[in-house]
This record gives structure tokens, C-alpha cells and sequence, in this order.
């Protein structure tokens, strides 16, 4: 494995980690709405669950590029 290729894994790397945390406090933040009982149709939940929803996907996006790349360079995921 080049150097490149070892930069580009630990860069995806990093970008999972990072978009990691910001779906965990994001998480949180349902929780913590749930646990108010904030209505879930309230326009507060709703943005709330929209946040979620769009950082996790980005997250299985990531990881799964992750993934591939790393089968590409015949590293066993």
C-alpha cells in the first residue's frame, strides 16, 4: 500500500469518526425532545429527526466508500 493510498484511508477515517459524533448529538437531541415529550409532528421534532436522518445517511454513505476502497486495495474490511 503507497503512502497515498494509507493518506486516503486515514482521511475517510477521520471524516467517519467526526460525522460519527455529530449523528451521536444529534441522537441525543431526539432523545432529550422524546424525553420533554415534545409532540413528534411538533415542527421542533420534525427538524430535529430531518438533522438525524441526513447525517446518518452521509455516515452509511462514508463508510460504506470506506468499505469499498479498502476492498479495492485488498485489505480485508
Amino acid at each position: 500500500m503507497t503512502t497515498k493510498e494509507k493518506a486516503k484511508l486515514i482521511k475517510q477515517a477521520g471524516k467517519i469518526y467526526t460525522l460519527g459524533l455529530t449523528v451521536e448529538r444529534r441522537r441525543e437531541k431526539l432523545r432529550r425532545l422524546v424525553e420533554k415529550k415534545v409532540p413528534y409532528d411538533s415542527p421542533q421534532m420534525k427538524q430535529a429527526l430531518s438533522e438525524f436522518e441526513t447525517a446518518d445517511e452521509e455516515w452509511k454513505r462514508l463508510e460504506q466508500e470506506h468499505l469499498d476502497y479498502k476492498r479495492q486495495l485488498g485489505i480485508d474490511p
